[in-house]
């Protein structure tokens, strides 16, 4: 097995969150998990080791992993067939593919699926810098939810608001409701009518 940049193993630089991302890494190739799992607790990851999609699947079921890197070839069940049981899944994991496999073989993917391939043999750093970017681009998507509304146009412009600003207009848009009502009741009458 051919490692590229494993010397320099040390020198990832570390997941800074609140709490760590989980990752499922799924490969019958047990060098590789390990090799795969070690990169990734030193990137700062909580990691979870599956042999095949059978042994995938039951873990997914059991927890929810924020990413998962799938070896295409495997017994039992193949990556192709674990990212389409996956695809079902709500939530789902961030799909990384790790493959030997040439292009055309990769291309029956569904790349809506995907996120990105990571090519066998591994550049260490390239797994590492990927896993980060992708638990980034995570940790982005969650604040981003937590902290505002993301609103998409029909012309597909992506729109966010705060949570402060939405409550603004909210409160504006509904004093602004009860002016009118109160406008358009009659005034009350201090004569009764006989």
């Amino acid at each position: 097995m051919h490692l590229n940049g494993a010397r320099s193993l040390h020198s990832f630089t570390l997941v800074q969150s609140r709490e760590k991302i989980s990752l499922l890494i799924v490969d019958d190739d047990a060098p590789i998990r390990k090799l795969l799992e070690r990169v990734a607790l030193r990137a700062g990851f909580e990691v979870g080791l599956a042999r095949d999609g059978v042994e995938a699947l039951e873990m997914l079921e059991q927890r929810n992993y924020s990413i998962a890197i799938i070896d295409l070839m495997m017994p039992r069940l193949s990556g192709y067939d674990l990212i389409q049981k996956i695809s079902t899944m709500n939530p789902r994991p961030v799909i990384l593919v790790a493959t030997a496999m040439t292009n055309s073989e990769v291309s029956k993917i569904d790349d809506t699926l995907v996120r990105r391939v990571i090519r066998k043999p591994f550049d260490i750093n390239t797994v590492a810098e990927t896993l980060i970017e992708t638990a980034k681009q995570i940790a982005e998507k969650k604040t981003a939810f937590e902290t505002g509304v993301v609103i998409a146009s029909p012309d597909s412009t992506i729109l966010r608001v705060s949570a402060e600003e939405l409550n603004r207009q909210v409160t504006e848009e509904t004093e602004e409701q009860k002016k009118k009502e109160e406008d358009q009741t009659p005034p009350k009458s201090d004569h009764p009518v006989n």
